[in-house]
C-alpha cells in the first residue's frame, strides 16, 4: 500500500525488502510505534524500525547473523550501514540508510513477556499480534509516561489501538501486569489525568506531528477503555479540571 508521508513510504519499502523467512524463523516481530502508525492510519510521524524477539534461540541466531553478515543478513543491497552494528544483551542496533534517508533499526531482546505474531497482510512483514502491541505499549507507558521528550506517544498509540480494537484486551493487560503489576494501572491513570492539561495535549500534537483533535480523540478512547478496565485506578473523566 502507499503512504502519504515519503519517509513512511521509504520505511515500508525497507520492510518489504527484508528477509522475512529469517525473521519468522527467529520469531522476531515488527512492533513498536512505527508498526502501529503504518498499520492504523499513519496518524503521526514515526521513523524508527523496531522489532522484538522473546525467543532466546531466535535472538542468538539473529545476533550472530547480523554481526557476521551486517545489514545484508536482513536487508536488500539498497540498504546500507551508516554506523557499526551494536549488539548486547538488550538488543541489536543499526543506523541504516535507504535512498538518502537515515533509519534507526533495533531488534529488542524482550525478556519480560512472551511474544506472538504473524505476517501482517497490509504491512507484508512478520508483525507483533495486536494483543502484544497493546501489552508492549502498556509496558512502555509504565516506563516513560511522563517523558515530554517522547510526546506521551505511548498513551496516544494505545488510544489509536483502542479506536480500532474497541477495548484493552484482557490478555494484554494480564501480560503487562504479570511483568509490572499495579504500576500498569497507576501509570495509565497518571498519564490520562496529565493529558487533561491542554498544554500537554498541545505538546503531544507538536512533538508527534499530529493535529490536536486527533490527540484528543485517541486519548479519549483510551480514557474510556481505561476506566472500564481499571475502575479503581482514579482515572478522571473528560472535561475534569486539571490540577
Amino acid at each position: 500500500m502507499g503512504y502519504l508521508r515519503a519517509e513512511h513510504q521509504a520505511i515500508a519499502d525497507v520492510l518489504s525488502s527484508m528477509n522475512h523467512d529469517v525473521l519468522r524463523s527467529a520469531e522476531c516481530w515488527f512492533g513498536g510505534g512505527t508498526a502501529i502508525v503504518l498499520r492504523f492510519g499513519e496518524y503521526r510521524r514515526s521513523l524508527d524500525l523496531d522489532f522484538l524477539c522473546s525467543s532466546a534461540a531466535g535472538y542468538r541466531d539473529l545476533r550472530n547473523a547480523v554481526i557476521e553478515g551486517g545489514p545484508g543478513a536482513l536487508f536488500s543491497d539498497e540498504v546500507s550501514l551508516l554506523r557499526d552494528v551494536r549488539a548486547d544483551a538488550y538488543g541489536i542496533r543499526m543506523l541504516l540508510e535507504y535512498r538518502g534517508q537515515p533509519i534507526k533499526f533495533e531488534i529488542v531482546r524482550e525478556t519480560r513477556i512472551a511474544l506472538t505474531g504473524e505476517r501482517d497482510p497490509i504491512l507484508g512483514v512478520p508483525t507483533l499480534s495486536i494483543e502484544d502491541m497493546f501489552a508492549e505499549k502498556l509496558l512502555a507507558n509504565a516506563d516513560r509516561c511522563y517523558d515530554r521528550a517522547v510526546g506521551y506517544r505511548d498513551a496516544v498509540d494505545l488510544g489509536v489501538l483502542v479506536q480500532f480494537r474497541g477495548s484493552l484486551p484482557e490478555v494484554a493487560v494480564a501480560k503487562s501486569e504479570e511483568a509490572y503489576g499495579r504500576d500498569i494501572a497507576r501509570k495509565l491513570a497518571g498519564i490520562l489525568n496529565h493529558l487533561l492539561n491542554p498544554d500537554a495535549v498541545r505538546h503531544a500534537a507538536s512533538t508527534l506531528d499530529m493535529g490536536e483533535d486527533a490527540v484528543i480523540s485517541a486519548v479519549s478512547a483510551l480514557r474510556s477503555a481505561g476506566v472500564q478496565t481499571f475502575p479503581q485506578a482514579g482515572i478522571r473523566a473528560d472535561g475534569s479540571a486539571f490540577d
